[in-house]
């Protein structure tokens, strides 16, 4: 070996030897005169072994927690980690697009508890509402980690009621629900007809639905079981992963006749109503004009009547009203903005506005009323077109026969294009609404035996491309839409549809 190698493989043991003692802390601040100075690390606390009995157990379980050697007499805070979990959505003028599931680590305070003089602990808590899996529970003394243990929170189902008359409404709970691949959803079965999933993204793990009993009179069986992308994956003996299925049985009691025809709108609690929040149709032509406006309600069904409120305008102003929506479709030709006249107003001598105007019969979803003076753009209000029935007719028809069911208010984004159909409780189809301008018009074959038979249409989701948390189908009844649909998030009040028809002899 020359002196130069012999020299450099010297200088790297050396240095190695510094790097060994400098972990161990066993090196000065400085090694040698002029030499560069090597900070030591600062050595961690060892952090204590944390038990947790028991180990394992359901949403609100009481469990003990237990360690010692820890700083004598001192406060601790108690610490779960977890997640929260939010959908990625891409919204432009033209679209909302459904990209991904994501999932942020944080953590979330137990509470406090005391060390003794020996620096035992011992506590107990209650497993707050959570995903399920395991998570970290962890001691904190002075902003210091100083004890780590875990638990496993398992999933657990009800559902209730489990007898009465066709139609009867059916809620279904699950806790525990996970969020990785493959454990984020379940699926729902009645008598072996798949209905729809269960999803917890945004609700902690919680997934809450609603389904309706449908006959004959006599008991139904009611499984809750993995869903491999939303729909059910059956040999689940056999899977890496050994989640809980769930098994229920419902009692019909009797055919009472149909159910009236209604509309199961989302949750007011989980609805954001931000008006910040990114909009379709809308732009950024009035960020300049000092103006403002906005429609009074600013949500309803087609035809509706609305007031346009406006301030800031140029006193006297004679201004133009234009409906901005979308026109188009996904399979030939794509689609474009457009807009519609709604009429013109005059702005008082204060620069205010309030004028009514009627809403097209149109798309679902946002869409905004521009302001215009001249070929100036001075004010948009945003207005959310909901989704509304029509009509069932025939409501009695003899099996094998035509009945048409009609909804106005579809809309075009991946959120809003279109809805899943069931029929007692079996999954037929999706529908959707963009190139026929919102309307949907379904002619279906009534089927069965004489009585009552259910009709429900669920949002779904259009397209979803979830680049980094595995597959998850769509065109796909989503069953905990009231809590977790991904539209909640921009504004998007999507409701289930409940409807019925009496086959006839």
């Amino acid at each position: 070996m020359s002196r130069s190698k012999q020299r450099w493989a010297w200088y790297f043991r050396v240095g190695l030897a510094i790097a060994i003692l400098a972990v161990l802390g066993l090196v000065p601040a400085a090694y040698g005169a002029g030499e560069t100075e090597l900070a030591a690390p600062a050595l961690q606390a060892v952090v204590k072994p944390l038990r947790v009995e028991p180990e394992k157990g359901y949403v609100g379980t009481r469990i003990t927690l237990t360690s010692e050697g820890l700083p004598p007499a001192r406060p601790v805070e108690l610490v779960w980690a977890t997640i929260s979990g939010s959908y990625d959505t891409r919204v432009s003028s033209e679209n909302v697009e459904f990209w991904d599931r994501t999932y942020t680590p944080r953590r979330a305070s137990l509470g406090s508890a005391q060390t003794d003089s020996a620096g035992r602990l011992s506590t107990s808590v209650q497993v707050p509402e959570d995903y399920g899996e395991m998570h970290d529970l962890i001691a904190v003394v002075d902003g210091q980690d100083v004890a780590k243990g875990g638990f496993a929170v398992v999933r657990n189902a009800t559902a209730s009621p489990l007898d009465g008359p066709t139609g009867t409404p059916i809620t279904i709970e699950v806790t525990g629900l996970g969020w990785t691949p493959f454990a984020s959803t379940m699926a729902v079965l009645y008598d072996n007809a798949y209905v729809g999933f269960l999803s917890a993204v945004t609700t902690q793990g919680t997934a809450r639905a609603q389904i309706r009993a449908p006959g004959p009179v006599g008991a139904h069986t009611i499984r809750l079981t993995d869903a491999s992308g939303a729909v059910p994956y059956l040999n689940t003996e056999q899977s890496p992963r050994k989640l809980p299925q769930f098994k229920f049985e419902f009692n019909v009691t009797e055919d009472a006749g149909p159910p009236p025809a209604t509309l199961d709108w989302p949750d007011d609690g989980r609805l954001v109503t931000n008006a910040a929040l990114p909009r379709t149709t809308a732009s950024a032509a009035t960020a300049t004009s000092g103006a403002t406006a906005r429609l009074e309600p600013s949500a309803g069904p087609i035809l509706s009547n609305a007031t346009v409120q406006a301030a800031g305008l140029p006193a006297g102003a004679s201004l133009n009203l234009l409906w901005v929506s979308v026109i188009g479709n996904r399979v030939s030709g794509g689609w474009n903005l457009v807009q519609k006249p709604l009429g013109q107003a005059t702005a008082g001598q204060d620069g205010t506005l309030a004028t009514a105007i009627q809403v097209p019969e149109d798309l679902g979803g946002w869409h905004v009323v521009k302001l215009v003076q001249g070929e100036k753009v001075l004010a948009e209000a945003p207005y959310f077109v909901e989704r509304s029935l029509v009509s069932v007719t025939p409501a009695r028809v003899k099996a094998g026969e035509v009945y048409t069911v009609q909804v106005k208010g579809i809309g075009w984004t991946e959120l809003d294009n279109g809805f899943a159909m069931l029929y007692d409780n079996a999954y037929v189809g999706y529908a959707c609404g963009f190139n026929s301008q919102g309307d949907v018009t379904m002619n279906l074959v009534a089927t069965g035996q004489p009585g009552t038979h259910l009709i429900d249409l669920y949002p779904m989701l259009y397209r979803v491309r979830d680049h980094g948390m595995g597959p998850w189908d769509y065109y796909l009844p989503q069953l905990t839409f009231a809590q977790d649909h991904p539209g909640l998030a921009l504004g998007y009040r999507l409701p289930a549809f409940r409807l019925a028809i009496t086959v006839v002899e």
